[in-house]
């Protein structure tokens, strides 16, 4: 039933622009992994207390959502990520990208401080060497799921842009700390017990992008 889902997604974001609604929703479309065909559809760039002044709006929008998608919806699941500034190289992107990777990482919870430690360590090896970098950021899970859970996107533009850089992370680890900068990947792997990938393209047709 994906295409009465993508129809009824177009029809909901109508009733969003009639409503005048602020908030930006981006439609992603899963391409690989275990929920390949799922759609991820998310609003970013809010404050907790930006949800307070959404009740009444929600009141609405819940039963168009159960009206339009309920009936061609297999499930679904809500969750809230933070933004990891402290984390990350880059910003989130002004306007979604053609394509994405998302890594999900499962930290083992006596691991976490190994784990952001690992992080922070590739970040300024890449700063100092100045490795090859796509736009990529890092977001923590804060409700809504098993955690901790930190998910590291980056930013694609085409199929092409898939394509790794000529220089390797070990290099660089090893290049700023010497031979044992290698091991700080080795830390970052210690420190988790699933890692998850996923390809995602962006449906700027079923998404709501207020003028």
């Amino acid at each position: 039933m994906t295409a009465q889902w993508e129809e009824g997604r177009v029809r909901h974001s109508k009733f969003h622009a009639t409503q005048k609604d602020t908030w930006s929703i981006y439609v992603w479309e899963i391409t690989t992994g275990e929920r390949s065909g799922s759609y991820i559809m998310a609003s970013p760039g809010h404050n907790w207390k930006d949800f307070d002044a959404r009740e009444a709006f929600i009141k609405l929008d819940v039963p168009d959502v159960a009206k339009n998608m309920g009936p061609s919806t297999a499930g679904t699941s809500t969750a809230y990520y933070v933004f990891r500034d402290d984390l990350s190289l880059t910003k989130p992107p002004t306007s979604p990208a053609k394509m994405r990777t998302s890594a999900y990482y499962w930290v083992i919870p006596s691991e976490l401080n190994n784990f952001t430690d690992a992080i922070k360590k590739i970040n300024d090896a890449i700063r100092k060497t100045n490795f090859p970098l796509k736009p990529s950021r890092w977001y923590a899970l804060a409700n809504g799921g098993e955690a901790p859970n930190f998910v590291f996107i980056g930013d694609r533009a085409s199929w092409g842009d898939m394509e790794p850089p000529d220089k390797k992370l070990e290099d660089a680890l090893k290049e700023a700390y010497g031979d044992s900068g290698p091991q700080v990947l080795d830390q970052l792997r210690k420190s988790t017990r699933k890692i998850i990938s996923e390809m995602s393209v962006f449906r700027p047709d079923l998404s709501y992008m207020p003028k």
